[in-house]
Order: structure tokens, then C-alpha cells, then sequence
């Protein structure tokens, strides 16, 4: 019988120590983060915003630190949107349009920002860099989740992939955005 407890002691014992959330790697002395108000220096007017709630999401759903205000935050998070493209992508060379010239398949949404990310307790900045996230869409479509693309390279489309859904454009700023939240995550849990 005490062998049995003794196994299942070890047992939680090893368990319990195989568990790390994505906080293992940051300062222990930082337990929340600020994000400052998203500066945009394109003509995209909506891209700081969508990126700020990207940000956010991205932080409440992974619990990574707490978000907090500038006077009570441990950390403060400045982001720059850089550059904003909505190009065009391919085209259908095969099916030429009454016009003679070929027919644009897909636009590619890229944003860019600037990172960084300061300690505010030890007056310190832990990383600065610039990161990008992009997206492919069909402007032809009005619903980016029947488009059957593959909008952000992750292997699904459309009714299989539950981030492509909404109008093709707005949902392509959006799955960039994410990428951009996804990374920044990234790399703070990644700092040391």
C-alpha cells in the first residue's frame, strides 16, 4: 500500500513539474504589461486599431501577463504600425476578361510595426523590433470564408479554418493583425 502511495506521489511530483505555462521565461518581477495607444503612420486608418485588439486578445486569451494602466503596469508594450500594403497577388492568366487583360485573383494585406518593449521597474528596454504579418484574400468575394483560399497559410480554408469568416478585405487586415499579436506574444515569453 505505501509503495502505491509513494508511485502516485512521484508521479504528481513529475507531472506537476512538466507543467510551464507561457510565463516560464519572463522576468519574474514582471507581472503585467501596459499597451500604450498604437501609433499609425500609413494612410490605413482602421490597421492601429485592429491591431491594438488583436493585441489585447492575444494577451487575455493566452494569459500571458495582465493588462493593466500605465501607473500600475510592471511592463509597457509601444507599438508602431510602419507600413501598410493591400497588393495585388495573383491572377488568372487562363481566363482572360472582355477587356484582353488578365484577372486578379488574390491581394495580399502585409502590415509592419515597430516593437518594443520596455521593463518600467528597472527602467529598462527588454526587446525592439520590427515585425510583419500578412494575409492573402479574393477580392472578388464578399466573405473571405468562401473564398477557398488559404487566407493566412495555416493549412485550412473557409469552413475549416475559424479565423476566415466576414468581409475578404476587413478579415484579411484582421488574420494580419493577428500574426503581428501572435509574434509580439512570441517574443515576450521568449526574452530570456
Amino acid at each position: 500500500m505505501i509503495s502505491k502511495f509513494k508511485t502516485l506521489g512521484m508521479l504528481l511530483i513529475a507531472t506537476g513539474c512538466s507543467f510551464y505555462s507561457f510565463r516560464g521565461s519572463i522576468p519574474p518581477h514582471i507581472n503585467s504589461i501596459f499597451i500604450s495607444p498604437i501609433e499609425n503612420h500609413t494612410t490605413e486608418s482602421a490597421a492601429a486599431d485592429i491591431v491594438k485588439i488583436e493585441l489585447e486578445n492575444t494577451f487575455i486569451e493566452e494569459n500571458i501577463l495582465k493588462l493593466l494602466s500605465a501607473n500600475n503596469s510592471d511592463s509597457r508594450l509601444d507599438v508602431v504600425v510602419i507600413s501598410f500594403s493591400d497588393i495585388p497577388y495573383s491572377y488568372d492568366t487562363e481566363n482572360i476578361s472582355s477587356t484582353g487583360y488578365e484577372v486578379l485573383n488574390e491581394k495580399k494585406v502585409e502590415i509592419e510595426a515597430k516593437v518594443s518593449w520596455h521593463d518600467l521597474v528597472k527602467d529598462e528596454l527588454l526587446f525592439e523590433k520590427q515585425i510583419s504579418g500578412w494575409s492573402v484574400y479574393n477580392p472578388n468575394e464578399k466573405d473571405i470564408g468562401s473564398d477557398q483560399i488559404d487566407n493566412d497559410n495555416d493549412g485550412y480554408t473557409d469552413d475549416d479554418d475559424d479565423d476566415e469568416y466576414g468581409p475578404s478585405r476587413d478579415s484579411a487586415v484582421k488574420i494580419a493583425s493577428n500574426k503581428i499579436s501572435e509574434q509580439i506574444a512570441n517574443e515576450i515569453v521568449s526574452i530570456w
